[in-house]
């Protein structure tokens, strides 16, 4: 998940418990809340504000170690871990200037790389897709992450490009990965624009598939929805994105700027993934804003709003952000239920929910119901994996590729967090304009042997802890 602030929130967990969740990793697609310069937070808290939550003002940290020391003094209902975001790293030492890293901004990088993972986390994440991660080149990226070679921890990453440049996009990570020795892990494996649908998918499996026959460790998850959820503002071309919020608003002020925004967003594109050309505004909900004025247009197509205001598209999503600082979530329809399917059977892939936790408005489901849809839908109706294999993917097989001890298996020894259902009863209630219905069917959810949910009412017991990775560099 994405619930690097919103863990402070009095709210958090209580929909993961009501699906037999008992333990997140958090600070995926190299977004990470920490490190947090005070030099630079204000820009990284609004830069990651609509995903991971807003941070409340009377927490204050700004090092990955001193995070997790202020988590511990909390109290938690499920257990949270940590990977570090590449993209957050970047931010803390050169913000969203673009240019090669000095030598002395990359040994910055190495070193608040190297006291994240001595300090517990399980991984590295990067979001090569986002800025300010896209700025780099593939053999910069290794170069930042050099302290990691030759180790096993997971490099865990958001791909440059999930439609057109999916092919080319999982190339360079597993030559990324092949340079560092070490696993790869691609997060929430997908083929976006229906031009792509079925034969693209079918040329990055057998990549993977290539790549692991020769020796190499490659995993990757998929959330079982047909839509995805992150900001609005992620629909522009990088270079509208340079130089951080107050720059990508002036760009989109200038009429001559947004003009040529336009241009770019209306044609396929071969440096960039144009997602907004793939899938187009019919496919692009409007779910989080912040102002009183725009929650008319919450749960609604861009398409759609667009006609009714009697406006150009791309005039109304921009003047939208313009409006809310940037901070607008919204879901895409960009998937097909057959690709989705697929990536589910693969032998080398689990479950996410991938939850991202905007203030107010409509949520993606998936924070909601991810784990209730697939054991109901995937396993109970379709029943395209057997419910010990579907067991397995949500439990024992993301425990072991974070190498996450004591989870994920019923075990002498291991940590007792425990759901008992019937599968026949297991529902997901939750649905993209509903999106925060509680699932149902979890009969009995133990964390830490403490009873946390009976019979589908939630118990407060908050005896979650947090969970620390056991790399460490020098």
């Amino acid at each position: 998940m994405h619930s690097d602030s919103f863990v402070f929130n009095k709210h958090y967990g209580v929909p993961q418990i009501r699906e037999g969740v008992t333990s997140s990793l958090n600070g995926n697609c190299g977004l990470s809340i920490v490190p947090l310069p005070k030099n630079k937070k204000n820009m990284i808290l609004n830069t990651l504000r609509p995903v991971v939550g807003r941070l409340p003002k009377d927490k204050e940290f700004e090092s990955f170690p001193e995070y997790l020391k202020l988590l511990e003094k909390n109290k938690h209902p499920i257990n949270f871990g940590m990977n570090i975001g590449n993209g957050t790293l970047r931010m803390a030492v050169k913000g969203f200037d673009k240019g090669k890293l000095s030598e002395e901004e990359i040994q910055r990088i190495h070193k608040l790389l190297i006291e994240a993972i001595n300090s517990g986390a399980f991984a590295v994440s990067l979001g090569l897709e986002y800025m300010p991660e896209n700025l780099y080149s593939t053999e910069e990226i290794i170069e930042v992450l050099m302290p990691i070679k030759n180790t096993n921890i997971p490099l865990v990453t958001h791909i440059r490009g999930e439609g057109n440049l999916l092919v080319s996009s999982i190339k360079e990570v597993i030559y990324i990965a092949k340079k560092l020795n070490v696993p790869l892990h691609i997060s929430h494996l997908k083929c976006i624009g229906k031009k792509n649908w079925g034969h693209l998918l079918n040329e990055a499996i057998k990549l993977i598939e290539n790549a692991q026959n020769n020796g190499m460790k490659i995993t990757a998850d998929v959330y079982p929805w047909t839509a995805g959820s992150t900001q609005l503002v992620k629909l522009l071309p990088p270079q509208f994105l340079e130089g951080g919020e107050e720059e990508t608003l002036k760009r989109l002020k200038d009429p001559k700027q947004r003009e040529i925004c336009k241009n770019i967003l209306s044609k396929d594109q071969e440096d960039f993934e144009n997602i907004l050309y793939l899938i187009g505004w019919e496919s692009v909900m409007i779910t989080t804003v912040d102002l009183e004025k725009n929650q008319k247009y919450v749960g609604k197509l861009v398409s759609e709003i667009a006609k009714e205001e009697n406006k150009d598209p791309y005039d109304f999503a921009f003047d939208l952000l313009i409006e809310e600082d940037l901070k607008v979530s919204m879901v895409n329809f960009s998937l097909c239920e057959d690709d989705v399917e697929r990536i589910i059977k693969l032998p080398f892939t689990f479950i996410i929910s991938d939850s991202i936790f905007p203030k107010g408005g409509l949520i993606h489901p998936r924070q909601y119901g991810s784990f209730a849809r697939f054991l109901e839908i995937y396993i109970n109706k379709k029943k395209i994996l057997s419910l010990e294999e579907g067991i397995y993917k949500i439990t024992g097989f993301p425990a072991e590729v974070f190498n996450i001890r004591n989870k994920g298996k019923i075990k002498v020894g291991y940590d007792a967090d425990l759901v008992i259902f019937d599968l026949e009863n297991i529902k997901n209630n939750s649905d993209y304009i509903n999106s925060m219905e509680y699932a149902s069917g979890f009969d009995y959810v133990f964390v830490a042997g403490e009873m946390a949910n009976k019979k589908d009412k939630y118990i407060e017991v908050n005896v979650g802890r947090i969970l620390r990775g056991e790399h460490r560099l020098k």
